[in-house]
C-alpha cells in the first residue's frame, strides 16, 4: 500500500514501538543528534509538517514548544519524541488552538463516547467543558478505567485538553503479594518487555517498579500494565530509560521457556487483567497447539473480539492466531439503518478523522467503510471506531489510503529510513540492510521478534517508501515454510 510523504503513521509506530530496543553503537547520541532526528520525523508527519514546533534537548530531556490545531496533533508530536533513542523524558508545552466547536457540542460528544465505552460505562462519569478543556469527574473501579476514560475524551474533535479528576474506588480485597505476582507475570509474558528485567514491589496497594527500559514509550506502557484492578497507584520513578541496561539473554531465555501450557496461562492472565475483557474472559475458549492459538466462543461486541486478538499478539511465544470468536449482541439488535447512523456519528466525533468523508454501508450488521484517508493510521482509527458501535458484528474496511508519491529520491528515502531504524528500532542483535529502487524499499537481514519486524515495515512506509518488501527474518518466530511471516493486525 502506498502512503503519502507525510503520514500519521508516526503515531502508529509509537504504539508498536513499546518494546525497548538496544543500540548497535555503545555511545549515546548527542543532544544535537536527538534534536535533528526528532525534527526530521516531525517533518515526515503530514499533520505536523505545516506547524512550527521547536525542539530543545538538554541532558536527555526533550521540550516541545509550538502551536497545533488539535489535541491529536499534540499527542502525535509527543509520541515521536518519546520513541526516539536517547530521550529520557518529554516536556510537551505545545498549545492547542481553540476549536470553532462550541463547548456544548464538545460536551455532548464526550458524554456519548463515555457512554458507549466498554470499560467505563458503570458507574457514570460526569463532564464539564470550558474553552475546549474537558473536566472528567466521577468514580471508577481501576486506574486503567480512569486512563481509558481520558483517552476516549481526548479523541473527540474540538477537545484541547483533558483535566482528569476521576477517582478510583478501592473495593478490592486483593493482597499486596497477589498484586505483585500478577503484575510481574504480566510484564514477563509481554513481547514489549521481553529483554527488560523489571522488579515489582507492592506496598499498601501502591505498585513500585524499578529497572530499565529502552524508550520513554516503554516506560509509559509499563505503568499501564501495572494498572490492574486493586492497585491504588503506580510509581515508575525507579525505572530508568537506558537501552544499554537491557539484557538480550533474557529475551532468548523467555522464548526458549515457553510451552503451549504457559502460553495458555499467559493469555488467560491477560484477558482477566484487561479492563475490557475481564468480565467476558470465562466465555472465551483458548486452545494452543505448537504456539498456534485458536480463540472460540461468543462475545457481545465486535470490538471485544478484536481486543482479544490484540492481547494474544502481545504474549511471548505466540506464532499464529486464529480468532474464531463470534459476535452476538445480547439485547434487541439495532437495524442496519441505526448502525449506519451510529457509525457515521461516531466517525464524525473523531479528532483524527475531522477532514475525511467516509461512506458507511451496512448489511445484516456487517459494516463496510468506503472513501479516502491520508494514512494507514486514519484507516485503522476508522476501523476501530466502527468496530465499537453497538450491534456491529464485522467491519469490512475498504478505505483507500491516498497514493501520493513521497517526492523523495531513492537516496533520500534510504537515508531517512536508516535514520529511523537507528533512533527508533535498532537492537544490538539486529542486522538490517536497506536498498531503495524506484521508491520501493527492500529490507533484508535478521531481527529477534515480530514486533521489530513490523516496526521496520512501518518505518519504511513513514520514510516515504512505496510497497516496502520486508524480507527480514525473525529469529524467535521463524516462518513455518517459505517466506511467510507472522504479521500482527
Amino acid at each position: 500500500m502506498i502512503l503519502p510523504k507525510h503520514s500519521l503513521a508516526s503515531s502508529l509506530i509509537a504504539v508498536f514501538l513499546i518494546c525497548s530496543p538496544t543500540i548497535a553503537e555503545s555511545s549515546s547520541p548527542t543532544a544535537a543528534e536527538i534534536r535533528s532526528a526528532i525534527k526530521a520525523d516531525l517533518k515526515d508527519t503530514e499533520r505536523l509538517s505545516e506547524n512550527k514546533i521547536e525542539v530543545a534537548v538538554e541532558s536527555g530531556i526533550v521540550t516541545l514548544i509550538g502551536t497545533v490545531v488539535s489535541l491529536q496533533d499534540r499527542q502525535i508530536a509527543s509520541s515521536i519524541a518519546k520513541r526516539t533513542r536517547g530521550v529520557e523524558a518529554v516536556q510537551n508545552r505545545i498549545l492547542v488552538e481553540r476549536s470553532a466547536r462550541s463547548d456544548s457540542e464538545i460536551q455532548s460528544d464526550v458524554q456519548k463516547v463515555l457512554l458507549i465505552n466498554q470499560s467505563v460505562e458503570h458507574p457514570p462519569i460526569t463532564t464539564e467543558v470550558s474553552g475546549g478543556t474537558v473536566a472528567l469527574l466521577g468514580k471508577v473501579d481501576s486506574l486503567a478505567q480512569r486512563r481509558i476514560a481520558e483517552f476516549a475524551a481526548a479523541g473527540v474533535r474540538g477537545v484541547s485538553e483533558v483535566d482528569n479528576q476521576i477517582t478510583v474506588l478501592m473495593s478490592s480485597d486483593r493482597s499486596d503479594e497477589e498484586l505483585r505476582a500478577e503484575i510481574s507475570a504480566l510484564i514477563v509474558q509481554s513481547v514489549y518487555f521481553d529483554n527488560a528485567n523489571i522488579d515489582v514491589q507492592v506496598d499498601d496497594h501502591v505498585a513500585k517498579l524499578s529497572g530499565a527500559v529502552g524508550l520513554v514509550t516503554a516506560k509509559e506502557r509499563l505503568e499501564q500494565v501495572a494498572e490492574i484492578w486493586g492497585v491504588a497507584a503506580v510509581d515508575v520513578s525507579g525505572v530508568e530509560v537506558d537501552p544499554d541496561k537491557l539484557d538480550d539473554s533474557l529475551r532468548k531465555q523467555r522464548y526458549a521457556d515457553v510451552s503451549d501450557e504457559s502460553i495458555t496461562d499467559a493469555i488467560r492472565r491477560s484477558f482477566e487483567a484487561d479492563p475490557y475483557l475481564f468480565s467476558r474472559a470465562t466465555g472465551i475458549e483458548i486452545v494452543v497447539d505448537q504456539a498456534k492459538v485458536e480463540l472460540s466462543g461468543t462475545v457481545d461486541r465486535s470490538f471485544i473480539r478484536t481486543r482479544a486478538g490484540q492481547l494474544v499478539h502481545g504474549v511471548v511465544g505466540v506464532r499464529r492466531i486464529a480468532n474464531q470468536l463470534e459476535v452476538e449482541y445480547p439485547e434487541e439488535k439495532p437495524s442496519d439503518e441505526t448502525i449506519i447512523e451510529e457509525t457515521q456519528q461516531a466517525l464524525a466525533r473523531s479528532g483524527h478523522l475531522d477532514r475525511r468523508e467516509i461512506r458507511v454501508h451496512c448489511d445484516r450488521a456487517h459494516v463496510s467503510l468506503y472513501g479516502l484517508v491520508d494514512s494507514e493510521l486514519e484507516k485503522r482509527v476508522a476501523h476501530s471506531i466502527a468496530d465499537g458501535v453497538a450491534g456491529v458484528v464485522h467491519v469490512n474496511n475498504s478505505l483507500a489510503v491516498e497514493a501520493e508519491p513521497s517526492g523523495k529520491s531513492d537516496q533520500q528515502i534510504e537515508k531517512d529510513l536508516n535514520r529511523k531504524l537507528k533512533y527508533a528500532l535498532l537492537d544490538r542483535s539486529d542486522q538490517i540492510d536497506v536498498v531503495v529502487e524506484d521508491g520501493v524499499a527492500i529490507l533484508r537481514g535478521h531481527v529477534d521478534t515480530w514486533l521489530q519486524w513490523q516496526t521496520a515495515m512501518d518505518l519504511a512506509v513513514e520514510a516515504g517508501a512505496h510497497h516496502p518488501h520486508n524480507m527480514i527474518r525473525d529469529r524467535y518466530h521463524p516462518p513455518h515454510s517459505g517466506m511467510r511471516y507472522f504479521i500482527p493486525q
